[in-house]
């Protein structure tokens, strides 16, 4: 993996780069999303965020109304860190929402993307997103529960040499960290570095947003490490690779 540090002077470059109003509009939205969830109220979202480089760059998606949106300044700092370790891979995208993180992946020359969500409406939604943006020959859209696509692909032995998952935020319960343990180790399973421990090609990269505050440096995973995580205002992203 590339995994290249950029620094702030560049992110701020980068956000000049882009015609949107600010990254700081997309963290409002954000911690609006993270304190209304904690109350128990339904999410307000409505938003649109873009797809920021690549051949369909600067394309709308669709959020759907309680889905809290990956946001440009998040994708920015992913794929300047994935940058060629993006290329010609496969790629899954789970607990999808919008499927903003596999669209991205997609105009920036992933081979392919498979969506994964149990939401009608987010099924729909991707649908639409993956018609719109002109990727429908390198995407599959999945409806269904993440656990139970993860136990059908690992018995099958699918991998993807890219995940990304933004999993709801019931699963981030500190008391019962071994839910949230047992479906990261589970989708390690299906890196190509997992299940071939041999492979001298690209083994594969985990990608998990989750809230900052969330011990995910506590939990036991067996097949992966972390390598780097990174803070977005009330949110982190985290990396891990095979061990």
């Amino acid at each position: 993996m590339s995994l290249k540090f950029d620094s702030a002077k560049k992110l701020r470059k980068e956000k000049t780069k882009h015609k949107v109003e600010s990254w700081e509009e997309y963290e409002q939205r954000e911690e609006t999303f993270l304190k209304e969830r904690l109350q128990s109220k339904e999410p307000t979202i409505s938003a649109q965020v873009r797809i920021t480089g690549g051949k369909a760059k600067n394309f709308h998606i669709d959020i759907p109304r309680t889905t809290r949106p990956l946001t440009d300044r998040m994708k920015v700092r992913i794929f300047d860190l994935l940058r060629e370790d993006i290329y010609k891979k496969t790629v899954l995208d789970l607990y999808a929402g919008a499927g903003s993180f596999g669209l991205e992946a997609l105009s920036r020359g992933a081979k392919e993307a498979t969506f994964v969500d149990a939401s009608k409406q987010a099924f729909q939604v991707i649908n639409s997103n993956v018609a719109h943006a002109g990727f429908l020959p390198e995407a599959t859209v999945v409806k269904s529960k993440v656990e139970e696509y993860l136990q059908k692909k690992i018995k099958e032995g699918d991998t993807f040499e890219v995940i990304f998952m933004d999993p709801p935020y019931k699963l981030y319960n500190t008391k019962r960290v071994f839910k949230m343990q047992q479906v990261i180790n589970n989708t390690s399973l299906l890196l190509p570095g997992v299940q071939d421990r041999k492979t001298k090609k690209f083994k594969g990269v985990l990608i998990v947003k989750h809230p900052r505050r969330y011990p995910i440096d506590n939990l036991n995973l067996e097949y992966i490490k972390k390598v780097e995580t990174y803070e977005f205002g009330l949110n982190s992203i985290s990396f891990f690779i095979v061990k």
